[in-house]
C-alpha cells in the first residue's frame, strides 16, 4: 500500500529518507529553516501542504501542514498537482520549475535558494524514494 503524498504518514516517511540520505546531510550542512510544500487546488479545501523542519543536514520534524504554518516557515513553495507529480517523480528538477514558473516561491526567496540547488535535489530524491501516490482530490 502507497502513502498519499503530502499526508502526515508520507511526511514522516520523508523525514526518515531525508535523514538517511548521506548526500543530503552533506549539501545541506548550511540549510537553516523550516520548508512549506503547498499543492494548490480551486478548491481550497482540496489544498494540501506539508511542513518539513530542515536544520543542516537535518529533517527534525516533518507533517502534513496547515495555513498556520505560512507565518513561521522560512520558504514556501507552491504549485498544482502536475507540477508536484513532475518535481517529485524527476521528471522535472525543482529550481527549474520555479525558474520556469511551475513552482513559486510565495515566501522566501530565489536568490536565497540557489546556492542549495544539490540541497534541493537530495531532498526530492529523498520524497522520491517513499512509494507513494497523489489523493485524486489534490
Amino acid at each position: 500500500m502507497s502513502l498519499h503524498v503530502f499526508s502526515d504518514e508520507w511526511a514522516r516517511a520523508c523525514a526518515l529518507a531525508i535523514n538517511d540520505n548521506l548526500a543530503y546531510r552533506a549539501a545541506a550542512a548550511t540549510w537553516e529553516g523550516a520548508i512549506l510544500l503547498h499543492i494548490a487546488a480551486p478548491d481550497p479545501g482540496s489544498e494540501r501542504r506539508v511542513w518539513l523542519d530542515l536544520w543542516r543536514g537535518e529533517c527534525r520534524e516533518a507533517r502534513s501542514g496547515t495555513t498556520t504554518d505560512e507565518d513561521a516557515a522560512r520558504y514556501i513553495l507552491s504549485g498544482d498537482r502536475t507540477t508536484w507529480q513532475q518535481v517529485l517523480s524527476g521528471a522535472t528538477a525543482p529550481i527549474m520549475a520555479i525558474m520556469m514558473g511551475r513552482l513559486r516561491i510565495t515566501k522566501g526567496s530565489l536568490a536565497e535558494l540557489l546556492p542549495h540547488v544539490e540541497s534541493a535535489k537530495q531532498l526530492v530524491a529523498s520524497a522520491a524514494s517513499i512509494e507513494a501516490s497523489f489523493p485524486e482530490t489534490a
